[in-house]
């Protein structure tokens, strides 16, 4: 039977066209030359190689040490610590990925127990760059026997486990996991985080404790800032789905950014709509205002244009709605035509930019941009790396390129149809409001009617000062501006 599977499998394989062509049978194809074998590099090699490290001088080290390893058996005493200083070399000089290979290597193989608790210890720390997820995460953290690991590394691997667990819903074992973290250590904070999202995303109507425990994460100095931002925008987002709108905007205020940062502009648009539901429509078209700073004009924000035409119509100033609902589909009409004729909304900027600027889409296109440098940087060393090592890195970064770049394809279409479909929910409603202040302009006013008084708002303390706004956008300001506009709306006598 399998002699009969190999003479169809042949059968069914094209042959050669110049057999083709002149009716000639296939001839079989000539074996690939051999690779040479490596020559016997000696052990002094090595110890020279250590030395150049040691000195200081990582380019020097490289190369030898991969030709020791390429002729040394993997039982040598040494083998382990050849790749451990050679994965130093690579990292010192920029190739993170190169040495990350050779790390996981050694945490796979485990041929030497003292190698094994620096190897992870530098993976660890290459887990705060944009890295290779699955290898390091997945196949070595996710993977590792937990009894036999230092307490740092322990500690992380029982959080990358943990992580594993829950992306495929096995919450119990997520949590035995987590619960072997040592208290008050920074994977302890990070699997609260965790955990907490993951229940957020299956509760319909998240209950007082859960926001107070995201309240809780937002001021613990053990995790990021980006983490506790999260965890404070969490807490705002909650209060804002509750209605509960000042204490939303105190949640808001709990973000921490870097000084004289921009900041960013779906917490600043966040912000606005949480004023204009507390009726503060002035500061609200004011925050609006800083969304058109040149730090802003590029971010992917329909929902802008949306709000600031549902304030002009809410004051009644109905032609300022009408322009500024029409600039939503002028500023995003290639992007609209794009979805309407089902074209390959990849290939569409506006939507790339803002899929590939979130999430984990986001990590997949930092990763690829660290492979393309990394990989235009491999040129400089062709000469001091020597053939075979240089050969060697070539190849592996041509293989993770592809990979990387697959996977962020992959992410990219389901986060670009995310986008597409809130474009397409901003558009709708923005024809809703052409249509709606389309009737209001041209209603008559019945005799007798009034201007209505809006709610004043308080512009300034005593303590503050005001200058009117000159065009020039300053990063300290950018959350002070505020809109002096007047109510045009009439009030009918009943």
């Amino acid at each position: 039977m399998l002699a009969a599977l190999v003479s169809s499998a042949l059968l069914a394989a094209p042959a050669p066209v110049w057999a083709q062509a002149n009716g000639a049978p296939a001839a079989a194809p000539a074996p690939a030359p051999a690779p040479p074998p490596a020559e016997k590099v000696p052990d002094t090699v090595f110890d020279k190689a250590l030395a150049d490290y040691f000195a200081g001088n990582p380019r020097a080290a490289a190369g030898p040490l991969h030709a020791w390893l390429s002729s040394a058996p993997r039982t040598h005493e040494n083998y382990a610590w050849g790749q451990y200083f050679l994965a130093r070399s690579l990292i010192d000089l920029g190739f993170t990925h190169a040495g990350s290979v050779y790390l996981s290597r050694i945490a796979r193989e485990r041929s030497n127990p003292n190698v094994l608790p620096r190897a992870l210890e530098t993976l660890r720390e290459l887990t705060d760059r944009p890295h290779d997820e699955v290898m390091i995460d997945e196949q070595v953290f996710g993977a590792l026997d937990l009894g036999f690991l230092p307490e740092e590394a322990g500690a992380y691997a029982h959080y990358q486990q943990g992580l594993v667990d829950l992306r495929v819903g096995n919450e119990r074992w997520a949590t035995t996991h987590f619960s072997k973290l040592p208290e008050g250590s920074a994977e302890a904070s990070r699997a609260r985080y965790a955990l907490l999202v993951t229940r957020l995303r299956e509760v319909k109507e998240p209950n007082d404790e859960l926001i107070e425990d995201f309240l809780g994460l937002s001021k613990d100095e053990k995790l990021t800032r980006e983490s506790r931002n999260e965890a404070a925008l969490a807490v705002a987002r909650l209060r804002y789905e509750r209605q509960e709108y000042p204490r939303a905007l105190e949640a808001y205020g709990l973000v921490k950014l870097p000084e004289l940062d921009p900041g960013r502009a779906t917490l600043y648009l966040e912000e606005a709509w949480t004023r204009y539901k507390l009726g503060e429509v002035r500061a609200a078209l004011g925050i609006l205002t800083t969304l058109d700073a040149p730090s802003f004009r590029d971010e992917f924000l329909p929902d802008k244009y949306l709000l600031r035409a549902l304030i002009y119509r809410d004051l009644c100033h109905y032609l300022p709605a009408k322009r500024a609902a029409k600039e939503l589909t002028r500023r995003f009409a290639d992007s609209l035509e794009a979805i309407r004729a089902r074209e390959d909304l990849t290939q569409d900027v506006r939507l790339r930019r803002a899929a590939s600027a979130q999430g984990a889409t986001r990590r997949a296109a930092r990763f690829l941009e660290v492979l393309e440098l990394e990989g235009e940087r491999l040129g400089r060393y062709a000469g001091s790396f020597g053939e075979r090592l240089y050969t060697h890195l070539t190849k592996t970064y041509d293989l993770a390129h592809a990979e990387a770049r697959r996977v962020y394809q992959a992410r990219l279409e389901e986060s670009v149809r995310q986008q597409a479909d809130t474009l397409l929910r901003s558009a709708e409603q923005v024809r809703l409001m052409e249509y709606e202040v389309g009737l209001k302009l041209y209603e008559r006013v019945k005799k007798g009617s009034k201007v209505v008084a809006p709610p004043e708002e308080e512009l300034l303390s005593p303590s503050q000062v005001g200058f009117t706004f000159d065009g020039e956008y300053w990063n300290d300001e950018l959350r002070s501006y505020r809109v002096r506009l007047e109510s045009r709306c009439i009030e009918e006598n009943p």
